[in-house]
Parts: structure tokens; C-alpha cells; sequence
């Protein structure tokens, strides 16, 4: 009877559920550098006070923790706490979106615009279970924290600020992930690459850029080429799909050469086609490049050609995390130098200073230096935990499956904080109904799509999941 009252409910809010959401992703909410009090600019702290604001119409306590994280408070159980994590900043929209990027278009099944996946929709969707705990008058033995992050996208200090000043809660949920549970997550790397050898003056290159965030394949790329004739001689051999333009840019005639590719997270890049790789594979094989910036951007184009390392011979695999993942994510050029941001997800068993030292050692045989280096070390939880257990087992009960918590590439709060797990609400979807082209409707891609079946399922999961952690959060 108490699952039939959660699908009522849950049907009964559908549309003013999808509604919040599209007052979410209508701000465009990339965090940015900014003066306190809004660190992260002035659309995130729009985001977060909307967010607040939501919990506060639907009877919750909230609290601004300083613009860097918001909390959402329900229950008033005299046992433990579990926090319930979000974040409502985004990656950039980046290019050839079909769809505004930042609308909520609804299209049959599907919410399309930038954050309806990662994060926005899940973040009002885990307000909505505790609005229908709350509504329902189910008991829960424990303190529910919603905690909402503005910086996640961009190195996740917002929630290192959190831990630093203010109480943790006793177990830590991260709505950010797959289903079922996720206990764990491979180390991130992200270093930039600058090149030791490359002179600007002499050179026949005059820009070059690509990509828009170390942690998004990037999906256009361009280089830019001083113009003479026998230039002019090559462009022919130069497949359709390099878009080229003569133009003159400070006096200077050039040629700028432009490709795409397919967009896609780093942490999954099974899929996506680094333009990178498109343009200077062209490039390089039409003879447009000589010496040592031949040499430099074929180097470059060995990283992008494959998501596996091998360029850079840091290629390495567990039964756990299942292989190494690096991604040439952001081309320029800088103060005279070649630069290339990689992103490397690498096991969690691995060692990331071997790896390192291995990064090194290439990059510098390729007459780069590494510029830049952070790690986000490897993040391994209890798989047996009472919690985890509580889960996993509440998601297979829903779905009717029997799946095992699992080990991913993606980064999440869960690394930062305490006790914590990944759980949902990714669930499979067929995204090919809508029609979009390869690359389109995936997180960190263009039209950024979300089932709308499925996030009402996840709903479901995560009010009977909090009911299910009442055995876990008795008080002491």
C-alpha cells in the first residue's frame, strides 16, 4: 500500500516536478572565478538561491553556506544524518546544439537543455523525495541533508569548503552517477602538456584552439595557418569535412582551418570523435605542416587518436575499473607555447606517480614539458557496508534486476567527502528516439537529454531508499 501511495504521489507531481527543473536549467550556471560573496558567479549563486528557495516553498529548512554550498534539511529523527548530494553548476554549452542549451524543451519522454542530466534534473528529483516523505508522513529515524554544490564541474572546492567548515553527515549519498551503487571511482589526472621547442616567430602556425573544459571530448578544433602559395597548393588534398576560410587577421593573410568531431564526457569517451584528432590528421597528411611544428602537432595528434594512454605510455587496466582513460581535451596556444589539457581516469589500483613519472618521461621525448599537474586520487568505499547493502538491495527490488555495485571513471563528490557513495539516477535510455545526430543528448554533449520515465523512476528509488536506511540510522 505505501508503494502504491509513492507512485500516486509521484504521478500527481509530475509536471510541476518537470517545471522546477526548467527554472534550474534556465540559468546558465557555469561556475566562474568571482569576488566573495558569490565565488562562483553570479548565475551560480542564482542557481543555488533558486534551489533554496524550492526547499523553503516545500516546508524545508535551508541554509546558504557561504554561496559554495546550500543545504535543504528534512526530518527530525534523533539518530544519525544522511546527506544527499547535487550540484546545480554546468559544464559550458559548447557548439551545434539543436536545442537551446539553456531551456528545458520537452520532447515526448525526453527534457533536453544543459544540466537536465548532470545535474539539475536529479538535484530537483532528490527535493522531490523528500517533499513526498514529507507529504506522505513517512517516519524516517534519521536527519536528511540535502547539500547542493556549486562548483562541481570546475575542481569541486565547494564541497571541500563543506567538509571544512561545516558537519558532515554520518553517511553521504552523491546523485551523480549510474545505478545501482557506486563504491568506487578511478583517480583523475588532469595536466597540461606545453611545448619546450616550438618558436611562434618562425612558425607557420598562428592560433590554434580547441575544446572548452578538461572534462568534455572536445568537438571543435581549428588551427590557424600563415598564407603563401604553396600553401595555397595543398588545400585541395584536404577531405570535405575540414572546413577552411582565407581571411587576414592583424595584416596577415591566413588560412583557418576548422573540423568536428563528437562531443562526449571524458570520464566516458567510448563514442565520441576528438576533433583534435580529426583536424590534425587531416592536416598533417595534406603536407601542411614541416618541421618542428610537424613534429609538435603530430605528438598531439598521437594523445587524441586513441582515449587508451598508449601515446604517452601509461596504458594500464584492473578487474576492478576496467581500463585507463585519457582524453586530449583543450588545444591553444600561450605565451609563445603548443599547450594540450589531457584527462586521464586512470584504475583505482594504479599508482598515480608511476603514471606520472611514465607522462613525464613521454611528454618529454615529444618535446614537451608538463606544464600542470592535479590528481584526484582513486576513491574506494566498503562494498559490504550495511548501507551500500540497504542500497543496491532497494534498487534491485525496484527495477526487479539483480546488479552488484560497481566501480566507474566518472568523478563525484563521493571523492571528496566521508563515508559517501554514488547512487543514480542514470538508467538506460533509448536517446535515439529523438532523432538527433551521433553525440547529441549525451552529459556533457549537445542537448543534453533526460529520460523523463526514467527520473521519475529514480524518484521512486531514492524515497524508497530513504525509507530502507531507517535500518541502518537507528539512533545509537
Amino acid at each position: 500500500m505505501l508503494e502504491t501511495r509513492i507512485d500516486e504521489w509521484i504521478e500527481a507531481h509530475r509536471e510541476q516536478l518537470l517545471a522546477d527543473i526548467g527554472r534550474l536549467v534556465a540559468i546558465p550556471s557555469v561556475a566562474e572565478e568571482s569576488a566573495e560573496p558569490k565565488v562562483y558567479g553570479e548565475a551560480c549563486a542564482e542557481a543555488l538561491e533558486t534551489m533554496l528557495a524550492l526547499g523553503e516553498q516545500y516546508g524545508f529548512r535551508t541554509f546558504n553556506a557561504d554561496y559554495r554550498c546550500g543545504v535543504i534539511e528534512a526530518g527530525q529523527g534523533t539518530g544519525k544524518s544522511v546527506g544527499i548530494w547535487g550540484h546545480v553548476d554546468v559544464v559550458p554549452a559548447g557548439e551545434h546544439w539543436i536545442y537551446p542549451p539553456f531551456e528545458s524543451t520537452r520532447k515526448g519522454d525526453f527534457l533536453i537543455g544543459r544540466g537536465v542530466q548532470d545535474n539539475k534534473g536529479p538535484t530537483v528529483a532528490v527535493l522531490y523525495a523528500l517533499r513526498c516523505i514529507k507529504e506522505l508522513q513517512i517516519p524516517l529515524l534519521y536527519t536528511v541533508k540535502q547539500i547542493v554544490g556549486c562548483s562541481e564541474e570546475a575542481g569541486m572546492q565547494d564541497a571541500l569548503y563543506f567538509v571544512e567548515h561545516h558537519e558532515v553527515p554520518d553517511f553521504n549519498i552523491v546523485a551523480d552517477s549510474g545505478f545501482p551503487v557506486c563504491y568506487g571511482e578511478k583517480g583523475i589526472i588532469e595536466a597540461e602538456l606545453a611545448s619546450a621547442a616550438w618558436k611562434s616567430e618562425s612558425s607557420a602556425v598562428v592560433d590554434f584552439r580547441a575544446g572548452s573544459a578538461s572534462n568534455i571530448v572536445p568537438g571543435d578544433a581549428e588551427i590557424t595557418l600563415r598564407w603563401n602559395e604553396m600553401l595555397a597548393g595543398k588545400l585541395s588534398q584536404l577531405p570535405e569535412s575540414i572546413v577552411t576560410e582565407r581571411t587576414t587577421v592583424n595584416g596577415m593573410e591566413v588560412v583557418k582551418l576548422a573540423a568536428t568531431g563528437i562531443s562526449g564526457h571524458a570520464a566516458f569517451p567510448s563514442g565520441s570523435v576528438n576533433a583534435i584528432a580529426v583536424l590534425l590528421d587531416a592536416v598533417i597528411a595534406a603536407g601542411l605542416l614541416d618541421g618542428t611544428d610537424e613534429s609538435l602537432f603530430r605528438f598531439i595528434l598521437s594523445i587524441c587518436a586513441t582515449n587508451d594512454g598508449s601515446a604517452l605510455g601509461i596504458t594500464c587496466a584492473d578487474e576492478l575499473s576496467g581500463e585507463l582513460t585519457c582524453v586530449g581535451a583543450v588545444g591553444r596556444l600561450e605565451a609563445g607555447e603548443v599547450r594540450l589539457a589531457i584527462n586521464i581516469r586512470y584504475p583505482i589500483t594504479a599508482d598515480a606517480q608511476n603514471l606520472l613519472a611514465s607522462l613525464r618521461q613521454s611528454a618529454e621525448a615529444g618535446a614537451f614539458k608538463l606544464a600542470s599537474v592535479h590528481i584526484n586520487e582513486a576513491n574506494r568505499g566498503n562494498k559490504e557496508a550495511i548501507e551500500v547493502r540497504l542500497l543496491n538491495d532497494t534498487f534491485n527490488r525496484v527495477m526487479g534486476t539483480q546488479e552488484e555495485p560497481f566501480v566507474m571513471g566518472g568523478g563525484t563528490y563521493a571523492r571528496k567527502i566521508p563515508n559517501a557513495v554514488a547512487f543514480g539516477p542514470g538508467l538506460p535510455s533509448a536517446i535515439g528516439v529523438l532523432g538527433m545526430p551521433a553525440g547529441h543528448g549525451q552529459i556533457h554533449g549537445p542537448d543534453e537529454a533526460q529520460s523523463i520515465p526514467n527520473l521519475l523512476t529514480a524518484l521512486k528509488i531514492y524515497v524508497m531508499s530513504l525509507i530502507a536506511l531507517n535500518e541502518a540510522m537507528q539512533p545509537n
